[in-house]
């Protein structure tokens, strides 16, 4: 979910960065890599080239596959969920990675954005096939840096301050949403939930509401109430949105009916310069702060209100946190990226515990 114009822009408050990279060659690679242990308890760390990883940005599942963007060397590595081996990378020319910023699944299908192309790649999961590289000016693509699927449509952020909306099925454009009305200056996190799609835009400290079917302005939320202070990331529990707040170490709850405050969760100690969030298996997981020494933390939803229940950071033991950039559940597992080390940290969703670091 990191697009170059985000990346300059988060740069700026804090988060290290890396755009080096350029385009691979016109040949995929795909190999098979080495196995780690398996097991939930398990408790290994796996390195090595294969991986490829190199300012990895985002990541998302098919099946018992972990998917990762690395922004650095304009490529997708794939892993196994399972045991944290390498599975496969894919590096081609005719993919037209150009520091892909966000990827998102989609039935078998995976769709990468692309923020230096101002296009969108789609592959077939199962082998990798390249489907389609969407790119036309009519798109509007312009820094795509999030992906959200709706139905069979997907939602595109664009950093400069526009929706595009396209079918997954064909890639054809349904419509955009932009001008001053929606009130994007500097949008950085986006989520479908209850047909809305909710914009957090990190300069106006507010959040756009559109209509998921008519790309239509509902409402702009802004106020004391919402507490939003350089809003960053956004996520759907299934019945409330979650807004990280990177500038007073919060977190706003915002029901996806009524679109009203429920909860702006305060904790300085466990959520300091909160960014990146994600929802799984129960609990939302926050990422914070950027750079070498940061903390993933989960926040327990139910019973309400709230509560941060653990944080997980380096000196709770060899978890390899640096600059993480993503977060992403499968199953009862939650997968960090980490930009700034060129790896990922799996743990237990429930305790926090470590069970594998893979690197390389």
């Amino acid at each position: 979910m990191r697009a170059m114009g985000r990346l300059a822009r988060l740069s700026r408050r804090g988060f290290a960065v890396s755009l080096a990279g350029a385009l691979l060659g016109a040949t995929a690679f795909i190999t098979a890599g080495p196995a780690v242990a398996q097991g939930r308890a398990a408790r290994a760390h796996s390195s090595g080239s294969s991986y490829n990883f190199n300012a990895p940005t985002s990541a998302a599942t098919v099946g018992n596959d972990l998917f990762v963007t690395n922004g650095g060397n304009n490529s997708v590595t794939e892993v196994s969920a399972s045991t944290g081996g390498f599975v496969a990378g894919i590096s081609a020319r005719r993919y037209r990675f150009q520091h892909p910023s966000a990827i998102v699944s989609v039935g078998a299908d995976l769709f990468v954005a692309n923020a230096a192309g101002n296009s969108v790649t789609e592959i077939r999961a199962i082998d990798l096939k390249h489907l389609r590289t969407i790119h036309r000016p009519k798109y509007h693509f312009s820094d795509p840096i999030v992906l959200a699927p709706f139905g069979q449509n997907l939602f595109v952020l664009n950093g400069t301050g526009s929706v595009t909306e396209i079918a997954t099925g064909s890639g054809a454009l349904i419509g955009t949403a932009s001008g001053p009305a929606f009130g994007f200056h500097s949008p950085t996190g986006l989520a479908v939930a209850n047909g809305l799609v909710f914009v957090a835009d990190s300069a106006n400290n507010t959040v756009t509401v559109i209509n998921a079917q008519t790309r239509a302005l509902v409402e702009i939320l802004s106020g004391p109430s919402y507490g939003f202070s350089t809003p960053i990331g956004v996520a759907f529990d299934g019945a409330d949105v979650w807004v990280t707040n990177q500038g007073t170490d919060s977190v706003t709850e915002i029901s996806a009916t009524t679109l009203q405050a429920v909860k702006v969760l305060v904790d300085t100690t466990n959520l300091p310069s909160v960014g990146p969030i994600t929802f799984g298996d129960g609990y939302v997981f926050t990422l914070s702060p950027p750079g070498p020494s940061p903390m993933v933390s989960q926040i327990q939803i139910s019973p309400s209100p709230p509560t941060v229940e653990w944080m997980m950071c380096n000196t709770n033991g060899p978890y390899l946190f640096n600059n993480p950039q993503a977060a992403v559940v499968n199953g009862t597992n939650l997968w960090i990226v980490n930009e700034g080390g060129n790896s990922l940290t799996e743990m237990d969703t429930d305790s926090g515990a470590l069970i594998r670091t893979v690197s390389g």
